[in-house]
């Protein structure tokens, strides 16, 4: 049996959970979405038990801090915090899309990609860094790893800054281009045009955001006026 297949994942959460009382155990896969892929609130978990988003909190916590316990040594977790740091390779993260996609073959949230999850959650080695305002959620192979790409990641988003125009990728020569890559799917702040030039999402020869934006780009690519319905020719 493969260790990816969506049996083989799920006893190995079957076996994690089984030490823990029964109201843990279904607070854990209720915030995970082990069941179906689809992760609850705080708030709705507690009005189920009638008990704060609070107290959810901490029994969650609880509850993951006595799995971690008991995954410490697990053959099986080993197995999965091995693959998924083989899956990752040398650029040290991997965005979390990308991961259940070579992980289960669909990026979609389900119970297999969320049983991953819960299982890497207990290892001590990889580090997972939840979505928020300059980055998709991704994993890093090891708390090192993820400081790296933080740093890099800023010596990125400081050179558009300063270079104030996009930038083909292949005059990025300051930056790996598998790390370059990799950023760039991980990255909410900077991105690729369809000219495979580099820059900052918020300019809009980068992202645009209307046909006004899309005009501004085709005009300023070709560097030459053009009547409307060539501009709408080139948009499309």
């Amino acid at each position: 049996m493969s260790i990816n297949s969506a049996s083989a994942v799920a006893k190995t959460v079957a076996n994690l959970v089984k030490s823990i009382p029964v109201r843990n155990k279904d607070v854990v896969s209720r915030r995970f979405g082990l069941k179906n892929g689809k992760k609850e609130t705080l708030e709705s978990i507690g009005k189920s038990y009638g008990i704060t988003r609070e107290r959810v909190r901490q029994i969650e916590e609880f509850a993951v801090n006595q799995l971690r316990k008991v995954a410490d040594g697990n053959q099986d977790v080993e197995r999965y915090v091995a693959l998924t740091k083989n899956i990752i390779g040398g650029n040290g993260v991997m965005k979390e899309r990308d991961l259940f996609k070579a992980f289960s073959g669909s990026e979609a949230d389900s119970a297999v990609n969320s049983s991953l999850v819960f299982v890497l959650s207990l290892s001590r080695d990889l580090v997972r860094l939840g979505e928020n305002d300059d980055f998709h959620a991704f994993w890093a192979v090891s708390p090192a790893a993820l400081n790296d790409f933080k740093n890099h990641a800023a010596t990125c988003v400081a050179f558009m800054e300063t270079a104030k125009r996009p930038m083909l990728e292949s005059n990025l020569t300051e930056f790996k281009s598998e790390w370059l890559k990799t950023f760039l799917s991980i990255s909410k702040t900077v991105g690729k045009n369809i000219f495979h030039e580099v820059g900052l999402v918020s300019w809009p020869e980068v992202k645009p955001k209307g046909v006004r934006d899309k005009a501004y780009l085709v005009l300023k690519r070709d560097n030459a006026p053009k009547h409307f319905g060539e501009i709408a020719k080139l948009i499309n």
